[in-house]
């Protein structure tokens, strides 16, 4: 073992490795929850999609196996009280289950109507490959944001100028106005998370991010400048990993792990070349979330990741 997560942890980083399929992110995480837990009730009952469809239409709703799948996938962008009852009362739920699920159908606070940003719809074409633009509509709800980066600096601590080179070198056969957009939408989460709900944001660096990313000095002195700001503000705490960590789970790759005041459960991104993915099984979270936790216990406190952001300051200048 190397100060606590040496190479015995290989096992741990390989299945961080193996990640599920993309999925679909959901318009609102407390109707996605409450669609999978009807789901499990109808199921119980041995109950088909249909039959509730025909058994509900007869008391005046209009519902048919489409609606349900959609329901039960969390595709609604609506879900009224009435027919949520009316699903309890066919499913016999019980007080307690009854409570849970209309307990979720009250917190959930997504705008149905709310149109896609200019800016998204603008660079649709470029968001739509990597499945990007649902992690945006999820960042913008959550509470807390907690980003492991082993290679480049945290997109929401980016300058201008790094994430321009960053973009420009794992995207080569971007067109310039191509770039700008997705410069411009990188920029503009910066914005809005400041004006959103997140309370806790927690960005782990690893120490060769500090260095090895932008040989341009100038650059890379601007980015390590905006590093040490951040480190005094009051809702983003930042660590450095130092190299000496050794074997540990993070070298699997870089992930988000995502918290909601309005969710039941965690939502990790993890990305790969070609796309991102997004996943919300409770294991594989947990797996995430304890391996993000053990890489925090063992990266610099404040006062030495701010001493060792100096040093690369002044050796960048130099």
């Amino acid at each position: 073992m190397l100060n606590g997560f040496g190479c015995k942890k290989r096992a741990r980083a390989a299945t961080l490795a193996h990640m599920p399929e993309a999925k679909r992110v959901p318009w609102s995480l407390p109707l996605s929850e409450v669609g999978q837990r009807l789901k499990e009730l109808r199921e119980r009952r041995d109950l088909t999609q249909s039959s509730v469809a025909e058994a509900l239409r007869r008391q005046g709703f209009k519902l048919d196996a489409s609606a349900m799948s959609n329901i039960e996938g969390g595709k609604r962008r609506r879900l009224s009280r009435d027919l949520t009852e009316a699903l309890l009362d066919c499913y016999d739920a019980n007080t307690t289950e009854r409570a849970e699920i209309l307990g979720f159908l009250s917190v959930d606070t997504t705008p149905a109507g709310r149109p896609r940003p200019a800016l998204w719809r603008r660079h649709a074409s470029l968001l739509g490959p990597m499945h990007f633009e649902g992690f945006l509509k999820l960042e913008l709800q959550a509470a807390a944001l907690h980003n492991w980066e082993p290679f480049f600096i945290p997109g929401l601590l980016q300058t201008r100028d790094y994430a321009t080179h960053v973009i420009q070198t794992l995207r080569p056969d971007l067109t310039p106005a191509e770039l700008r957009g997705l410069v411009d939408v990188r920029l503009d989460r910066q914005h809005k998370i400041e004006q959103g709900p997140m309370q806790d944001f927690r960005a782990l660096i690893n120490e060769d991010a500090l260095r090895t990313t932008i040989r341009n000095s100038d650059v890379m002195h601007g980015q390590l400048q905006r590093l040490l700001t951040e480190t005094d503000h009051p809702r983003k705490n930042l660590r450095i990993l130092p190299n000496s960590t050794g074997c540990h789970p993070g070298m699997a790759g870089p992930f988000v792990l995502m918290k909601f005041p309005q969710a039941p459960h965690d939502i990790v991104w993890a990305e790969t070349m070609a796309s991102s993915v997004y996943f919300d099984n409770g294991k594989d979270t947990r797996l995430y979330a304890e391996a993000f936790a053990g890489l925090w216990e063992r990266a610099l406190d404040l006062a030495s990741t701010k001493a060792l952001l100096k040093k690369r300051i002044k050796e960048s200048s130099q």
